[in-house]
């Protein structure tokens, strides 16, 4: 299973944070200046689970979505909910995958969460983006790690599209997959963008 809140708090403590760029990823960032994540309307809600520090729910809520960021440690909670508050943000502490809003989101920002779940927690990922994604909503998934063997373990467990498409299962369509144009260079493996629609 999923390591506990107190395994991702003591690597928030000791600066062992090697996915934490101090920035939104490069291709977030692209796909927002092209208008390829832009709002589909005022108001339109974004989710970000396993949030971190931030930095992507950041740029997303500059982008014009009002933003819920999730993040499992308290450590790196609180550094989000600061810098969300100030912009009219939400964050919570808590394990993303039982979040159940009261209204569903249009966006679901997929970055290094799915790959930090042990493989048996990964139908629960399914179950939660079904649930939170409104019927035409978008799963805009960064891959990353891909092609990392499973006999290396993990967190980052590697995955690729396919592997979150056949997850997704019947309730999503993948409508875009490839390599991510811009990427951190310096990652040990490769990144790839995936586009999925909550089908009704």
């Amino acid at each position: 299973m999923s390591p506990d809140a107190s395994v991702w708090s003591e690597r928030y403590r000791n600066a062992n944070t090697p996915w934490d760029h101090g920035a939104a990823h490069p291709e977030l960032e692209r796909l927002l200046a092209e208008g390829r994540l832009a709002p589909p309307r005022p108001g339109a809600r974004a989710l970000v689970p396993g949030c971190g520090r931030g930095h992507d729910a950041l740029a997303l809520m500059d982008a014009g979505w009002e933003v819920t960021a999730i993040e499992f440690a308290p450590e790196a909670h609180a550094i989000v909910q600061a810098a969300l508050a100030g912009k009219g943000g939400r964050a919570l502490c808590a394990d993303a995958l039982a979040h159940a809003p009261l209204e569903p989101y249009d966006l679901l920002w997929e970055h290094t969460f799915f790959c930090a779940l042990d493989p048996a927690d990964r139908p629960r990922y399914a179950e939660f983006a079904q649930r939170v994604l409104r019927p035409g909503g978008l799963l805009a998934a960064l891959v990353f790690p891909v092609g990392k063997g499973s006999e290396t373990g993990g967190p980052p467990w590697g995955y690729d599209s396919s592997d979150l498409e056949r997850e997704l299962g019947a309730a999503f369509a993948l409508r875009e997959s490839g390599p991510a144009r811009e990427t951190i260079g310096e990652r040990a493996w490769r990144e790839d963008f995936a586009l999925f629609e909550r089908l009704p």
